[in-house]
């Protein structure tokens, strides 16, 4: 692979690459784990080069081709957003953990929810929860926080509906907030603390309207409500709340 920004990939295309690369990963191949490294130093830049996960290209859910099933397997997908987690965005180069968020943001974007086993979802959110950038690292922590916003927004109004999942995500939702503090108490002119009221209001906004998703049941209704309103009280203990819709005083 070269720097071209003009080279670009399907998705089909970047799932087949990425699925082969995997198994040299992990010593398919009569157990030869010689290539390791290299494959995953080349499926992160697949994925890099990819036209939905490219750095360089918005992607939105109404950007996505209706005609594509590309879909990454169970075992794929776990193995991928670890991978991708560990060794590119938990990297001490900034360039590198930005690319790593923004293919995870890709995936899970381009991945339909029922798909993957809701355990699978669940584990990717306590690794989320559980490591994350330095607070000293301000670029990577600006990815890492778009991350759990586009986590959120997937993924929340689907998994709340069931009760057993309410651990799990909850202890998503109480790290999440620890980490939204951190982020601004470290200082208001700063991209950080801009970047970070302006995603969580998202969330907050798009949580708080959660009624008006039609796979939310009550029960779903009223989580998302309550982790809303979590992600709110740090906003308003330093007074950033402004762009919240719907709120109540």
């Amino acid at each position: 692979f070269n720097d071209s920004n003009e080279l670009q990939l399907s998705q089909c295309g970047v799932e087949v690459i990425a699925s082969l690369l995997l198994r040299y990963r992990d010593g398919s191949y009569e157990g030869d784990l010689s290539f390791r490294v290299p494959a995953m130093s080349y499926i992160t830049k697949v994925y890099s080069y990819s036209q939905h996960f490219g750095a360089s290209h918005e992607v939105s859910s109404d950007d996505m081709p209706a005609k594509n099933e590309a879909m990454l397997q169970e075992y794929e997908f776990h193995t991928m957003v670890t991978a991708i987690y560990n060794d590119a965005c938990l990297s001490e180069d900034d360039n590198i953990a930005k690319r790593g968020f923004e293919s995870l943001q890709g995936i899970v974007l381009s991945t339909k929810v029922e798909s993957i086993p809701v355990g699978k979802w669940l584990n990717f959110l306590d690794m989320v929860a559980s490591n994350s950038p330095s607070i000293s690292v301000q670029a990577a922590r600006i990815s890492s926080l778009g991350l759990i916003g586009r986590l959120f927004l997937t993924l929340m109004p689907e998994l709340c509906n069931e009760k057993e999942n309410w651990s799990q995500l909850e202890d998503f939702t109480i790290s999440s907030a620890a980490r939204v503090n951190e982020n601004l108490r470290a200082g208001r002119a700063t991209a950080l603390f801009e970047t970070t009221v302006e995603t969580i209001t998202n969330v907050v906004n798009v949580l708080q309207i959660a009624k008006q998703v039609s796979m939310a049941t009550p029960e779903g209704e009223s989580f998302c409500a309550w982790v809303s309103e979590t992600l709110l009280y740090e906003l308003e203990q330093v007074g950033a709340c402004g762009g919240v819709t719907n709120r109540q005083e």
